[in-house]
């Protein structure tokens, strides 16, 4: 894997973390406005029948017309005619009239006792606090039949709290907005709220939230340590892998020098021998020779299972008859004539996409165990690529000594070897080798044992989105 793909992995890493952690604050804070705009919901319905049970047709609190009649209303209509006439003083005769009415309503107000009553009727938290705020009022112009806005002050403004001691008001605490509207001596309407809430209100959210807020730290907790050991053990496995992969290629240096010379010293004492007709060194000769391409058979076995697990599939379109044919011929010169390696060819110019190198490792593998576990004198393999309906497969059939059904399910394992293979040398690794290249290009392995012994495997094509081409 090279730098870039290396240093994918901790920015993926990050990148999930934050975007694990951003989630579960996104859920807790969600959880915490719907905590809020929903606390004491059941509190908020009781306050708002007893407090309109308490004022009935009165305005604001018990006696708050009277205040209206003698304060508010003289002031109504020279406000509105100043409006009208564009007067500069506009502005401050109507803070003047609202500063004595606001005022007159903080004096007169009985809205103290309302609520402490309605707290003790309903059974309410006797911690709770009240505000209550004049927030608008507003005069009907007849010339456009549009409400206008004389006098306005926002929840947060205390200019406009007539009573109460909750220092903080919005939209979650507020029991009720009201408009009320009159029409003598001219049609105004003024709007105000009543806010109740705890001091502490948050702190009491946050508790009730305790254990999602907890619950939450632990699982972001408990998933940045497994991220970590994930990340770490990742580390530790490229550390392993880039050490096997530098392992290997020395190794396969160090073994293949002394074995090549082991077997062209061999081949020179059995040169040598025949020359000056030593029969007894030519055959120590030969004895050193077989068992060196012995021993670096099983090497090349081993280090080719090793090193395929670093290997990805190279695939090409090659017109798989002759491609097929081409490593045959390959391998018979190498077996020279142990086995007849037969081919029969589909005969339709079909393409297929496949590693060359592992189709050839496989095909090789193939004929060596059609060699080695075969008791006849005349051994024999047949390879046939055939096609039944859109889906392609390579038949392998021989001669041999067979698979006993027992081994079925293992004789893909690496080091396995069969019931059936006695005292025959091997390591167990070609089938296995076979079975994971056939992995790496996406297709399956079959075998059965025909009634007249030997062995037929089926290679099976699962890949048909990008093969079964037929070649131009």
């Amino acid at each position: 894997m090279n730098g870039s793909g290396k240093n994918i992995y901790p920015w993926a890493f990050g990148m999930s973390f934050l975007i694990l952690t951003g989630l579960i604050a996104l859920l807790i804070f969600n959880t915490y406005q719907l905590e809020d705009k929903n606390y004491q919901v059941e509190q908020v319905n009781r306050i708002q029948n007893a407090y309109g049970a308490a004022v009935m047709d009165d305005k604001i609190f018990p006696g708050g017309n009277a205040v209206f009649q003698s304060e508010l209303v003289p002031c109504l209509s020279v406000w509105y005619q100043k409006k009208l006439q564009g007067s500069a003083d506009v502005n401050a005769y109507g803070y003047q009239c609202m500063g004595r009415f606001l005022e007159q309503l903080r004096r007169q107000q009985s809205l103290d006792s309302i609520f402490r009553q309605i707290v003790q009727q309903q059974k309410l938290d006797t911690t709770l606090v009240y505000l209550f705020h004049f927030d608008k009022l507003e005069i009907y112009d007849v010339k456009d039949s549009t409400w206008k806005v004389f006098y306005e002050s926002a929840s947060e403004n205390r200019a406009g709290a007539i009573s109460g001691k909750l220092a903080k008001a919005s939209n979650n605490n507020r029991v009720f907005q009201l408009s009320v509207s009159d029409k003598n001596p001219i049609a105004y309407r003024f709007t105000y709220s009543l806010f109740v809430d705890y001091e502490n209100r948050d702190w009491r959210i946050f508790q009730r939230m305790a254990p999602v807020f907890l619950l939450s730290l632990a699982c972001i907790s408990v998933i940045v340590l497994l991220s970590y050991r994930t990340y770490k053990n990742w580390v530790n496995q490229r550390k392993l892998a880039d050490l096997k992969t530098s392992f290997l290629h020395h190794i396969r240096h160090e073994f293949n020098t002394p074995l090549t010379t082991i077997l062209v010293t061999a081949h020179s004492l059995i040169d040598q021998a025949a020359a000056r007709d030593d029969r007894e060194v030519a055959q120590l000769g030969r004895i050193v020779e077989r068992q060196a391409k012995r021993l670096k058979e099983y090497f090349g076995q081993v280090m080719g299972t090793v090193a395929l697990q670093e290997q990805q599939a190279k695939l090409v379109q090659v017109p798989i008859d002759e491609s097929t044919q081409e490593i045959l011929d390959e391998l018979r010169l190498r077996y020279g004539g142990e086995i007849d390696i037969v081919y029969d060819p589909i005969g339709d110019g079909t393409a297929l996409f496949l590693d060359e190198s592992y189709y050839f490792s496989i095909l090789d593998n193939m004929v060596s165990n059609a060699i080695k576990f075969n008791d006849h004198t005349q051994k024999e393999i047949r390879f046939a690529w055939e096609k039944v309906d859109s889906r392609h497969f390579l038949k392998i059939t021989d001669n041999g000594i067979g698979i006993a059904f027992t081994d079925r399910e293992a004789i893909f394992t690496a080091f396995y070897r069969g019931h059936l293979s006695g005292n025959r040398p091997g390591l167990g690794l070609g089938l296995y080798y076979v079975k994971s290249c056939l992995d790496r290009l996406g297709w399956k392995i079959h075998l059965e044992n025909p009634p007249v012994g030997g062995t037929i495997f089926y290679i099976y094509i699962d890949n048909e989105s990008f093969n079964g081409k037929k070649q131009a």
